[in-house]
């Protein structure tokens, strides 16, 4: 696997879901840390909205077949009884007009699926969306919305630590 995939597999690990119920950071031996957002939370809410106002733009790359995208994934939403979890699903490819990728993290509030299952994307509970251009981050509204929080040296730490690079 190359430096890069890995890098990326860490980084949609670090972020990998919005449990509906308050605004922390959930820290796992072993496992990704988890960011509990409100339902309510305004921020989160728009990134969410402008991501879905653009999965054109993200079905569009993903078609093209440029060779400089890379690492196409998609957060989707499951429900659970506390509200939701938010899950990225990596290596996505189109599949009549369906988007069809493996479930990236291991859940935490979810038994239906697993890390590693392959699974059929429910359009209407897509939460984010992601590819890189040239290195740069295209999409990642949700990302963008958590490291806005941060101070300027966490921001620093996450991006000397992710590599992601947003414009």
């Amino acid at each position: 696997m190359n430096r890069n995939l890995i890098l990326l597999s860490s980084i949609l690990l670090f972020i990998t879901s919005c449990n509906q119920i308050t605004k922390s950071k959930t820290i796992r031996d072993g496992e990704p840390d988890v960011y509990n957002i409100e339902g309510s939370d305004s921020k989160m809410n728009m990134a969410i909205e402008n991501a879905k106002k653009s999965i054109q733009q993200f079905q569009d790359a993903l078609k093209s077949n440029n060779p400089e995208y890379e690492y196409f994934s998609i957060k989707q939403r499951f429900d659970t009884p506390e509200g939701g979890e938010h899950i990225w699903i990596q290596d996505i490819k189109l599949v009549d007009s369906q988007f069809i990728g493996i479930l990236g993290n291991e859940p935490v509030n979810i038994k239906e699926v697993n890390f590693g299952d392959t699974i059929t994307v429910d359009n209407k509970k897509i939460s984010d969306w992601m590819y890189f251009d040239k290195g740069k981050v295209k999409g990642g509204f949700t990302i963008k919305a958590l490291r806005d929080e941060m101070s300027k040296e966490e921001q620093q730490i996450f991006d000397s630590e992710s590599g992601l690079i947003f414009e």
